[in-house]
């Protein structure tokens, strides 16, 4: 830097001298007297156009002065400039190709102290029951300031919310299996909410449904009652529809969600072929561990 203290510039305030601009400003002065006025007729029109051609040329003689000299004027300067734009653009360069160099550097450093924070977590995964790939690598795990002991409790406490976590969405799991929930909508609750938080959701969506089926099963009772009012019971267990004579059978249904081994569902299966009972849905067999 001590040889920009040595950077010489001989600059000299230009002036301009323009003995003539008085007699310039008189001659404007005169030539615009002679247009104020004019107003533009039949008679006047020709002289009219030729006034505004004679100012305009005026205008422009005046104008092509001014740029002359401008331009002479401005010169040295853009010169000047020029060169130091240059120095400027080769200084900008080698910054862009120095930072390049330190970010490379600075990246393979944070890529090994990934390395090295993945490693840990390897190493201590077993012992907290978790899944290695499930904990998140923090950004400020890879600071260079940021101590091993730091990263070791931070490790530590993530794995002991990650296996809390994992206990709790084992518990919502087998919640939602007991009462036929789909159980990713209440996993997905635990990122927000306490495991408390969400057994009550469960509850609270548990009583709607009830509540549902209960106004559901009023509607069929009602539709039933109304149905068998046309009917004569003919006492052999047929129902006569007395508008339409058509004979009818009053039949129960149920659901149920069945858990047993492949040859009690096979053997129940057959039974209700032979027993005549009609299956109106049934779900794909599931497989579970218990």
């Amino acid at each position: 830097m001590e040889a920009l203290k040595k950077i010489e510039v001989n600059y000299t305030p230009g002036t301009i001298a323009f003995p003539s601009a008085g007699a310039l400003k008189a001659y404007v002065a005169e030539v615009l007297t002679k247009t104020k006025g004019l107003v533009a007729t039949d008679e006047s029109i020709k002289a009219t156009k030729t006034s505004r051609t004679e100012v305009n040329k005026l205008q422009k003689a005046i104008a092509d002065v001014r740029k002359q000299y401008k331009k002479e004027w401005d010169r040295p300067f853009v010169e000047f400039e020029s060169t130091l734009k240059a120095l400027e653009g080769d200084c900008k360069a080698a910054s862009a190709d120095l930072k390049a160099a330190i970010d490379s550097f600075e990246n393979q450093q944070k890529e090994d102290r990934r390395k090295a924070v993945q490693g840990l977590i390897d190493e201590m995964a077993p012992n907290y029951h978790v899944n290695p790939e499930d904990v998140e690598i923090l950004d400020k795990w890879l600071l260079k300031s940021t101590s091993k002991k730091v990263v070791l409790e931070g490790v530590a406490e993530s794995m002991k919310t990650l296996q809390r976590l994992n206990a709790e969405k084992a518990q919502v799991e087998k919640l939602c299996l007991k009462h036929g929930l789909p159980a990713e909508r209440y996993i997905d609750l635990l990122q927000t909410m306490t495991y408390i938080e969400v057994e009550q959701v469960i509850e609270t969506d548990l009583r709607k449904q009830e509540e549902v089926a209960d106004l559901f099963k009023q509607q069929r009772a009602a539709e039933v009652v109304a149905q068998k009012a046309s009917m004569v019971d003919a006492g052999d267990g047929r129902l006569i529809d007395t508008v339409t004579g058509e004979v009818k059978q009053e039949l129960q249904q149920v659901s149920f969600t069945l858990r047993g081994t492949k040859d009690q569902l096979d053997n129940l299966a057959r039974y209700c072929v032979q027993a005549g009972i009609n299956v109106i849905k049934a779900s794909d067999r599931e497989t579970i561990i218990e």
